[in-house]
Protein backbone atom coordinates (compact mmCIF):
# COMPACT_ATOMS: atom_id res chain seq x y z
CA UNK A 1 0.00 0.00 0.00
CA UNK A 2 3.27 2.15 0.50
CA UNK A 3 4.24 1.87 -2.50
CA UNK A 4 0.82 2.53 -4.44
CA UNK A 5 0.50 5.72 -2.28
CA UNK A 6 4.22 6.78 -3.46
CA UNK A 7 3.21 6.19 -7.25
CA UNK A 8 -0.48 7.68 -7.22
CA UNK A 9 0.66 10.54 -5.63
CA UNK A 10 3.64 10.67 -7.58
CA UNK A 11 6.16 11.24 -4.78
CA UNK A 12 3.72 13.22 -2.18
CA UNK A 13 2.98 15.77 -4.69
CA UNK A 14 -0.47 14.84 -5.08
CA UNK A 15 -0.86 16.01 -1.03
CA UNK A 16 -0.36 19.72 -2.25
CA UNK A 17 -3.09 21.93 -0.87
CA UNK A 18 -3.59 24.23 -3.71
CA UNK A 19 -3.64 22.37 -7.03
CA UNK A 20 -1.82 19.03 -6.83
CA UNK A 21 -3.03 17.96 -10.66
CA UNK A 22 -1.17 21.80 -12.08
CA UNK A 23 2.39 20.52 -9.44
CA UNK A 24 2.40 17.03 -10.88
CA UNK A 25 1.69 18.32 -14.66
CA UNK A 26 4.56 21.09 -13.94
CA UNK A 27 6.95 19.07 -12.06
CA UNK A 28 6.67 16.25 -15.07
CA UNK A 29 7.34 19.34 -17.79
CA UNK A 30 10.55 20.08 -16.01
CA UNK A 31 11.91 16.76 -15.22
CA UNK A 32 10.97 15.88 -19.06
CA UNK A 33 13.06 19.55 -20.03
CA UNK A 34 15.82 19.00 -17.96
CA UNK A 35 16.14 14.81 -19.23
CA UNK A 36 15.00 15.69 -23.03
CA UNK A 37 18.74 15.93 -24.93
CA UNK A 38 18.77 12.50 -23.20
CA UNK A 39 15.83 10.96 -24.22
CA UNK A 40 14.69 9.12 -28.00
CA UNK A 41 10.96 9.29 -29.06
CA UNK A 42 11.11 5.81 -28.37
CA UNK A 43 12.71 5.67 -25.10
CA UNK A 44 10.11 8.36 -23.99
CA UNK A 45 7.36 5.89 -25.28
CA UNK A 46 8.28 3.03 -23.32
CA UNK A 47 8.61 5.46 -20.27
CA UNK A 48 4.92 6.70 -20.71
CA UNK A 49 4.19 2.79 -21.18
CA UNK A 50 5.78 1.89 -17.92
CA UNK A 51 4.44 4.39 -16.01
CA UNK A 52 0.87 3.38 -17.35
CA UNK A 53 0.95 0.05 -16.55
CA UNK A 54 2.44 1.16 -12.86
CA UNK A 55 -0.14 3.45 -12.39
CA UNK A 56 -3.02 1.07 -13.33
CA UNK A 57 -1.62 -1.61 -10.61
CA UNK A 58 -1.07 1.08 -8.10
CA UNK A 59 -4.44 3.14 -8.57
CA UNK A 60 -6.15 -0.29 -8.38
CA UNK A 61 -4.78 -1.21 -4.64
CA UNK A 62 -4.90 2.69 -4.09
CA UNK A 63 -8.48 2.72 -4.51
CA UNK A 64 -9.89 -1.02 -3.69
CA UNK A 65 -12.07 -0.19 -0.16
CA UNK A 66 -13.36 2.83 -2.52
CA UNK A 67 -15.55 3.69 -5.77
CA UNK A 68 -15.04 7.36 -5.40
CA UNK A 69 -13.77 9.18 -8.90
CA UNK A 70 -10.70 10.65 -9.23
CA UNK A 71 -9.39 11.56 -5.59
CA UNK A 72 -7.23 14.79 -5.51
CA UNK A 73 -3.94 12.65 -4.28
CA UNK A 74 -4.36 10.49 -7.67
CA UNK A 75 -1.82 12.18 -9.72
CA UNK A 76 -0.15 9.99 -11.34
CA UNK A 77 -2.79 10.10 -14.26
CA UNK A 78 -1.72 13.80 -14.63
CA UNK A 79 1.73 12.33 -14.74
CA UNK A 80 1.26 10.09 -17.86
CA UNK A 81 -1.18 12.56 -19.95
CA UNK A 82 1.45 15.44 -19.31
CA UNK A 83 4.18 12.83 -20.69
CA UNK A 84 1.74 12.53 -23.90
CA UNK A 85 1.37 15.44 -24.18
CA UNK A 86 5.65 16.67 -24.38
CA UNK A 87 5.89 13.46 -26.56
CA UNK A 88 5.31 15.39 -29.95
CA UNK A 89 8.29 17.55 -29.10
CA UNK A 90 10.45 15.13 -29.59
CA UNK A 91 9.09 13.72 -33.17
CA UNK A 92 10.05 17.46 -34.16
CA UNK A 93 13.41 17.96 -32.53
CA UNK A 94 15.23 17.41 -35.58
CA UNK A 95 13.74 20.12 -37.25
CA UNK A 96 12.52 22.46 -34.31
CA UNK A 97 15.07 22.56 -31.06
CA UNK A 98 13.54 21.97 -28.14
CA UNK A 99 12.68 25.07 -26.25
CA UNK A 100 11.02 25.28 -22.54
CA UNK A 101 8.38 27.91 -24.24
CA UNK A 102 6.77 25.00 -26.64
CA UNK A 103 7.40 22.88 -23.18
CA UNK A 104 4.78 25.13 -21.78
CA UNK A 105 2.29 25.40 -24.41
CA UNK A 106 2.45 21.73 -23.82
CA UNK A 107 1.66 21.99 -20.74
CA UNK A 108 -0.52 24.76 -21.20
CA UNK A 109 -2.58 22.14 -23.67
CA UNK A 110 -2.89 19.50 -21.20
CA UNK A 111 -4.31 21.31 -18.49
CA UNK A 112 -7.04 23.02 -20.48
CA UNK A 113 -7.59 19.58 -21.67
CA UNK A 114 -7.78 17.91 -17.94
CA UNK A 115 -9.74 20.68 -16.68
CA UNK A 116 -12.43 21.84 -19.30
CA UNK A 117 -12.56 17.87 -20.28
CA UNK A 118 -14.75 18.09 -23.79
CA UNK A 119 -16.04 15.30 -25.14
CA UNK A 120 -15.04 12.57 -25.06
CA UNK A 121 -12.65 12.80 -22.35
CA UNK A 122 -15.66 13.77 -19.95
CA UNK A 123 -17.11 10.48 -20.73
CA UNK A 124 -14.32 8.85 -19.17
CA UNK A 125 -13.91 11.17 -16.25
CA UNK A 126 -17.06 10.04 -14.77
CA UNK A 127 -16.32 6.79 -14.84
CA UNK A 128 -15.64 5.06 -11.29
CA UNK A 129 -12.89 2.81 -11.57
CA UNK A 130 -9.20 2.52 -12.31
CA UNK A 131 -9.35 2.99 -16.07
CA UNK A 132 -11.39 6.01 -16.19
CA UNK A 133 -9.24 7.57 -13.38
CA UNK A 134 -5.95 7.43 -15.96
CA UNK A 135 -7.77 7.39 -19.07
CA UNK A 136 -9.35 10.62 -19.21
CA UNK A 137 -5.99 11.98 -18.74
CA UNK A 138 -4.14 10.06 -21.45
CA UNK A 139 -7.26 11.44 -23.81
CA UNK A 140 -6.39 14.70 -23.01
CA UNK A 141 -2.85 14.28 -23.30
CA UNK A 142 -3.62 12.89 -26.67
CA UNK A 143 -5.89 16.10 -27.60
CA UNK A 144 -2.91 17.94 -26.43
CA UNK A 145 0.32 16.32 -28.48
CA UNK A 146 -2.01 17.00 -31.67
CA UNK A 147 -3.07 20.55 -30.84
CA UNK A 148 1.21 21.22 -30.23
CA UNK A 149 1.43 19.07 -33.73
CA UNK A 150 -0.29 21.72 -35.42
CA UNK A 151 0.94 24.33 -33.78
CA UNK A 152 4.68 22.88 -34.31
CA UNK A 153 3.84 21.96 -38.38
CA UNK A 154 3.87 25.80 -38.63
Amino acid sequence: MRLAKLIVTFFYIGHAKIAPGSIASIVTTVIFYLFARHLTFHLFVIIIFLTTIAAFFAVSVYNYKSLEKDRSEIVIDEVIGQQIALLPLLLFEQTKPLQLFMCIISLLFFRFFDIVKPYPINKFDKMNNTFGVIFDDILAGIFSALFLIFALSF
